[in-house]
């Protein structure tokens, strides 16, 4: 059985400006937006920026694909972004955003993840059984 396409997003972060904000509101931001596994990751990376860059841009664009606002009681640190065994990009979602997900047919997330010249890019589409 083939999966429907529900919605598609996109969205671009400057790293500059992803920079800008974890210095200016540090912990505050990164906990608020960020998990501890996406924290954790952030760490291990050689550029920390680009990878919380990417991540926030893959949290955007999956917001996106669902026309979800913050009315709906939604929150950032609800969809996870991890790396799966080659090293391909997947979302967790829970909580809230997960429930809206379900009752909205979501059964895939899909994403694709960059970066170069100072920005950062994501690319989510959900698909429907």
């Amino acid at each position: 059985m083939s999966q429907a396409p529900l919605g598609i997003g996109v969205d671009v972060v400057a790293l500059d400006r992803m920079k800008d904000a974890l210095d200016t509101s540090g912990e505050v931001f990164a906990r608020k937006v960020f998990t501890p596994y996406e924290r954790q990751q952030a760490e291990k990376q050689a550029s920390p920026v680009t990878y919380l860059a990417m991540t926030f841009a893959a949290k955007e664009a999956i917001f996106k694909t669902l026309g979800i606002g913050w009315g709906s009681g939604v929150e950032f640190s609800q969809v996870e972004i991890r790396q799966g065994p080659h090293g391909e990009p997947y979302a967790v979602l829970r909580g809230r955003f997960a429930e809206v997900a379900s009752e909205r047919g979501v059964a895939r997330v899909l994403l694709s993840l960059s970066s170069d010249d100072g920005v950062a890019v994501a690319v989510a589409l959900v698909s429907g059984a």
